[in-house]
């Protein structure tokens, strides 16, 4: 695995502990939830990055896909950062887009992507779907053409580098991002600028939420504050990318599933026990407050970027299809990146454009097009209740959702070979039928395929 970090994503923000908490005190005025849409509890998302995401590498490319995203159960679209891409310094030796998380202007779009007119277009198009639609948000760092150098100086953090700035930090450590500058958070009219720069991007063009980049190296009392005041707009879907639980409390709605991803990696890569799987979601599903969730995937684009695709990760498609069934029927939101559903084979980095041939087909792409089609109209895979069945397991876990008169029994193997379950007696005698292949499975022993799968209704 790659020890280069980029700007906003690192690998080893990936594995950061559950309990880190940000470095200025909490000044906390908002509950879990509050102001939260009331289309939270329906998400499926699904991440862009517009150079790769079309040939022409555009907002109207993107535009001419979401019917297609459609189609395939997504609701909700995560663009990667759309702003002017920072060139000073840039890191053009990685790519030639430099990265898209050293920000030159909070208030524009990307004119190579088709600048703020294409933007609108987009957003209004996703509108007319009956979809949602949020942006990357990059608050601890800006470019080094950033305005704010020249003009505020007193906006950063002050530290060696040209004897004035520092590059961001990551849990107290100095990092490489050296096309990036860290901002200061003690300065509260930077504070005021950043915010009033969130707001104007929901007043003026109607997005309906953020995912904010390393969120967790931002105090959370601007957390608080910032989310108090888009939610005087309208309600806000607030993504972090941080597993820390008390950013709920601040106000956001969805946080990463960095723990789960790191232990089904453990699991495929290392032969770990399928239960460190469920015992890791039973003791986080405890920890969150009130109506917060995670997201679950298998991928992102620092995944992609820097580790490697899913279906090297998991084994080849087969793999990646257990494990990202494994990863969204379990509590959450679940989240595709930038053609996934591709079985892209290599490496993919965001500093250049790489754009994908949508015109070949596969069976990996149906598996992702059917299974969230019915994920998204599942109210038990989406909100319902959970319960492990299988708190030994090896090599194959069991649990049950269960909503609104809907029962499913979700049944994984993790291995690269057969396994053998047994069902629990209340559903051996059952009715069992496969959602995805709608054939009848009889208990009460199961022997799963290598990397072998069922979503089971229970009582047709």
């Amino acid at each position: 695995m790659t020890a280069l970090l980029v700007a906003g994503c690192a690998e080893q923000d990936a594995q950061a502990p559950a309990d880190q908490a940000a470095s200025t005190p909490l000044d906390i005025t908002a509950d879990a939830g509050v102001g939260e849409p009331d289309w939270v509890n329906d998400v499926v998302m699904y991440e862009i990055f517009v150079p790769d995401f079309s040939q022409e590498g555009t907002f109207q490319g993107v535009v001419n896909r979401l019917d297609s995203l459609k189609a395939m159960g997504v609701n909700t679209i995560w663009l990667m950062p759309i702003h002017p891409v920072g060139e000073k310094r840039a890191k053009t030796d990685i790519g030639d887009l430099g990265s898209p998380y050293a920000v030159k202007d909070y208030k524009a779009a990307n004119p190579q992507y088709g600048g703020d007119e294409g933007f609108r277009t987009l957003v209004e198009e996703v509108h007319e779907r009956d979809m949602y639609i949020i942006i990357d948000w990059v608050a601890n760092h800006t470019a080094w053409d950033h305005p704010w150098i020249e003009d505020h100086p007193e906006y950063y953090t002050e530290g060696p580098v040209d004897g004035r700035f520092t590059y961001p930090l990551l849990d107290g450590d100095t990092t490489d991002w050296t096309d990036v500058v860290d901002l200061n958070f003690e300065n509260q009219e930077m504070r005021a600028k950043m915010i009033d720069a969130m707001k104007f991007w929901v007043e003026e063009y109607n997005i309906d939420g953020f995912r904010c980049d390393v969120a967790h190296q931002v105090p959370l009392n601007f957390w608080n504050a910032a989310i108090d005041t888009l939610e005087t707009v309208r309600p806000v879907l607030m993504l972090a990318e941080a597993a820390e639980p008390e950013m709920h409390s601040v106000g956001f709605d969805l946080t990463y599933a960095w723990p789960f991803y790191g232990t089904i990696k453990r699991v495929w890569e290392e032969d770990a026990p399928a239960s460190e799987l469920l015992t890791q979601v039973d003791t986080t599903l405890e920890d969150l407050p009130g109506p917060s969730k995670r997201l679950r995937f298998t991928t992102n684009h620092d995944e992609t970027a820097w580790d490697a695709p899913p279906t090297d990760v998991f084994d080849g498609k087969e793999g990646s299809e257990a494990a990202f069934v494994l990863a969204t029927t379990i509590p959450g939101v679940p989240l595709v990146y930038n053609g996934q559903e591709l079985g892209i084979e290599d490496t993919v980095s965001f500093f250049e454009a790489t754009p994908y041939d949508w015109s070949q087909q596969s069976e990996l792409r149906t598996f992702y097009t059917e299974y969230l089609q019915f994920y998204s109209s599942s109210t038990a895979l989406k909100n319902g209740e959970f319960e492990i069945l299988t708190p030994d397991a090896e090599d194959a876990v069991m649990f049950s959702r269960t909503a609104d008169g809907e029962e499913l029994l979700v049944v994984v193997n993790v291995r690269d070979e057969e396994a053998a379950l047994s069902l629990p007696s209340e559903y051996a005698e059952q009715t069992l039928v496969d959602v995805m292949t709608d054939d009848s499975v009889s208990g009460p022993d199961l022997t799963l395929e290598p990397f072998g799968y069922h979503i089971l209704r229970v009582g047709e």
